[in-house]
């Protein structure tokens, strides 16, 4: 039997890796560094899913400069250890292994960089199960979600976008995947609501692994 789709995509925070707590205490760790106020922990956590500069930008209307300084002290810290205090949420090991084994092509589209993807496939033994890995530079000031699955589905070469499908856990992963044409699984595990899922017409949303890989195989 035919797989249902040829390529899935995945966000990365929020999607494949519970990454709050590193980005939290790097957060924190910037903020404490810039001398200011730290803010509550529903301010932080909107800092999961769009890019460092625009979030900095639009949540606290820093400019350029102070923006640099705060992404500097933010990755400090994230890059020494921040990175490592995350974990895989429950499935997500097998299914990528088992999409492997199936010859589905596996990516990640994330704005977070790239290098600290790699690290954490890596670290965790499955970077052997990803085709491409998808994120951003350090010194990307704003990563449009569309340009990376279109990246990411070029690098896959997957012409036929009905075959490929995007998994996320945000407004920016729905929106972008609308963008280059490709549906939308959204979980509700991660750090995103079922109203923001809706309101941005996700195709599908799920409660957990198990859901995302029946909607992959269409079972």
């Amino acid at each position: 039997m035919k797989n249902r789709f040829d390529a899935v995509l995945f966000d990365f925070d929020g999607t494949l890796v519970d990454s709050s707590e590193g980005i939290f205490n790097s957060l924190i760790y910037a903020f404490e560094q810039d001398g200011r106020e730290v803010p509550d922990r529903d301010i932080l956590r909107k800092f999961i899913g769009p890019p460092l500069y625009e979030s900095f930008k639009t949540l606290f209307g820093y400019d350029g400069d102070e923006i640099d300084f705060m992404i500097k002290k933010y990755r400090e810290r994230y890059s020494e250890k921040g990175y490592l205090e995350a974990s895989f949420y429950d499935g997500i090991p097998e299914l990528l292994k088992e999409l492997h084994e199936k010859e589905i092509k596996i990516a990640t589209a994330s704005s977070k960089p790239t290098v600290f993807i790699k690290k954490m496939l890596e670290v965790n033994g499955l970077s052997k199960y990803v085709d491409y890995v998808g994120g951003t530079l350090f010194d990307n000031k704003e990563s449009g979600k569309t340009a990376i699955i279109n990246n990411a589905l070029q690098e896959l070469g997957c012409t036929d976008k009905s075959r490929a499908l995007m998994v996320g856990d945000r407004k920016f992963d729905i929106d972008g995947a609308k963008g280059a044409g490709i549906k939308t699984v959204a979980v509700l595990y991660g750090f995103g609501s079922r109203e923001e899922f809706m309101e941005h017409e996700a195709e599908y949303i799920v409660e957990n692994t198990a859901e995302i890989r029946k909607i992959i195989f269409g079972e």
